[in-house]
């Protein structure tokens, strides 16, 4: 399961491929809201997490085409990028995050991407990734914590030289 450090910089990374002349200066708040809006999905593991909800409740409708839009929308008119390439973008930030998923879930998971018309979890099973379940109202803190700094570590080591290049190629 992909961790915020991998959706983050994926979603940063679309909006930075999307902007020429990028820098950090003018650019950091389209940066942060997209990597903000591609890590926003898996907010539905409150359900989970804080109300007793099945782990098979994640990935629902907080993962499809339809609620990255939505989200879309919403950035872009925040970030005062009101014409359609605002919005495709921001989309595009939020729906990398239930392609990840859908790309790295082999057995258990994937993400409902056609929902509301239908709830079926698609996984492609593309490579194999860090297997990490948590559930910290059962499990022990400590040990979750020690695996997420570890898979982070992967993530950044993976996910931020593709960010650096995307950035230093479209400034």
């Amino acid at each position: 399961m992909p961790l915020p450090v991998a959706h983050a910089l994926i979603g940063a990374s679309i909006v930075a491929a999307s902007r020429k002349g990028i820098s950090s200066r003018k650019d950091w708040a389209a940066l942060l809201t997209g990597a903000s809006i591609a890590v926003a999905p898996d907010l539905d593991l409150i359900f989970t997490w804080m109300l007793g909800f099945d782990l098979r409740t994640h990935a629902g409708f907080t993962h499809s085409i339809l609620f990255a839009a939505l989200l879309g929308l919403l950035a872009a008119g925040l970030m005062r990028e009101t014409n359609f390439k605002g919005f495709l973008v921001y989309s595009m930030a939020s729906l990398s995050h239930g392609l990840l998923d859908v790309a790295t879930k082999r057995e258990f998971g994937g993400a409902a991407l056609l929902w509301p018309f239908s709830s079926k979890k698609f996984r492609l099973g593309v490579w194999e990734y860090f297997e990490f379940y948590p559930h910290p109202l059962v499990q022990p803190i400590g040990p979750i914590l020690k695996r997420a700094l570890e898979i982070c570590g992967y993530e950044m080591m993976i996910f931020m030289p593709v960010f650096i290049l995307i950035v230093w190629w479209r400034r």
